[in-house]
């Protein structure tokens, strides 16, 4: 008979500025109680939502979520409370207090970013959130940790178990000495009952960050050149940039990265663009070198001009691309766009080193989309390649079978289908919180 227990996840926006869409949306939001606030902002599906607690509560556990760093709600909680906080110190009073009031048996941070050394200036510059948890509420015996990027293990002081997101995440901590419970991202699938439509409007898009300088922005930069493509594209933003210094430590990279390729590309001359190309997608070639292969065969096709190209380095796409791109969008829109699109592009960051597991992986087959996606060694333990998802390995590939599965419509809803159901039977929140209670259990 399994072991019950009390756990709480700490979430967070990462900085957000929801407050402004969640009050166009309910007009009196900000006057709403901590329940009715939290309740909108979840069903705003921004983010990871109550997914969590929702699962563990049907596995039989009691579970609460905290919104860490979303101040409207925290301070209604603080208000309703009765609790007094030092307006510099909001983040970590309210929070103290919150954990107290609940007396979890476990506490589960989504990431690390809450544990960073010094985060918190009254705790010193080496002590850790985690660790003055388990010295100040009593009720605590076990703390867990979630890490969907690579993070350096300072932020681990104090944590009983992590879980790492992928394969890349679980060896870089494995590196360092450190064990981890690989745990791969999920879908939460309660989202596909608040799709507003089936209906298909787009042929080929991309919702997310553009991540430049890496890949991923030179390979949105070359389908945008090449084939029609809608873009609802996260980046910073335009005005905003063409008012920063010339030479912030942002732009200095870039142009040193332009100084590189350039010098990369004159003593690489006598080699073909195919032949630099196979290197560029080749998981033999470090990523540095790869990255920069990318720039010089992306370069040299999109214009054909390296002058012209080298002027572009590292603009924002909506301002080269007006028509093409739009502005960010997130929660039920940004899963709607993707729904209604007849195939979605993913491409993973430069960190994965050709592996998969990002969360849009997940939320596009999830809402029942054709994703094309950037291939990885571990492809096989998640999904078979044109089956339930396409893969690429590089640009021409990726235009190539955009094309057919555009003209081969029953071919690309069979594949859209079986991804999502792959991703319905198999890659869950719940299928993930099952793991994760097996793991909290064998450590009670």
């Amino acid at each position: 008979m399994g072991k019950n227990y009390s756990v709480v996840r700490l979430t967070a926006l990462h900085g957000l500025d929801i407050s402004n869409s969640l009050s166009c949306t309910w007009s009196e939001f900000l006057e709403l109680s901590y329940d009715d606030q939290r309740r909108t902002l979840f069903d705003a599906r921004i983010l990871y939502s109550d997914s969590f607690s929702r699962s563990m509560e049907r596995l039989g556990q009691v579970a609460a979520e905290i919104v860490w760093d979303f101040e409207p709600l925290q301070k209604s909680w603080a208000k309703e409370n009765g609790v007094s906080y030092d307006n510099d110190n909001w983040t970590f009073d309210i929070l103290i207090a919150q954990i107290t009031a609940l007396k979890p048996d476990i506490v589960y941070l989504q990431g690390t970013e809450l544990a960073i050394p010094g985060r918190f200036p009254q705790l010193g510059r080496t002590t850790t959130f985690p660790s003055v948890l388990k010295e100040n509420i009593g009720s605590i015996r076990l703390i867990g940790m979630y890490s969907g990027f690579p993070s350096k293990v300072d932020r681990l002081n104090g944590v009983d178990i992590l879980f790492s997101a992928s394969p890349s995440i679980d060896s870089h901590y494995h590196a360092m000495g450190v064990s981890s419970v690989l745990c791969y991202h999920a879908f939460d699938d309660s989202i596909v009952t608040q799709m507003k439509s089936n209906s298909l409007s787009h042929d080929f898009t991309f919702v997310g960050s553009a991540r430049a300088p890496e890949q991923r922005y030179w390979l949105l930069r070359d389908l945008l050149d090449r084939i029609p493509i809608e873009l609802w594209i996260d980046e910073p933003d335009i005005n905003e940039s063409s008012r920063r210094p010339a030479f912030n430590k942002k732009e200095l990279r870039m142009r040193l990265r332009k100084a590189f390729v350039n010098m990369a590309r004159t003593s690489l001359s006598g080699i073909s663009n195919k032949k630099l190309e196979f290197l560029a997608t080749s998981e033999r070639i470090p990523t540095l070198l790869r990255n920069v292969l990318n720039d010089i065969t992306i370069n040299t096709r999109a214009t054909g001009l390296s002058a012209q190209t080298d002027a572009a380095i590292g603009k924002p796409l909506r301002e080269m691309y007006p028509k093409k791109c739009h502005k960010p969008v997130m929660g039920l829109s940004y899963f709607n766009i993707m729904s209604k699109s007849k195939i979605t592009l993913n491409k993973h960051t430069d960190k994965n080193m050709g592996i998969l597991g990002n969360l849009r992986l997940f939320e596009a087959t999830g809402v029942g989309t054709c994703l094309l996606t950037d291939t990885g060694q571990n492809m096989i333990e998640l999904y078979e390649p044109d089956t339930e998802i396409v893969t690429y390995g590089s640009a021409e590939e990726a235009i190539e079978k955009v094309n057919y599965l555009l003209e081969n419509e029953s071919e690309r809803a069979s594949i859209a289908s079986a991804g999502q159901k792959k991703t319905l039977s198999s890659h869950t929140i719940f299928h993930r919180c099952q793991l994760i209670d097996e793991v909290f259990q064998s450590k009670l």
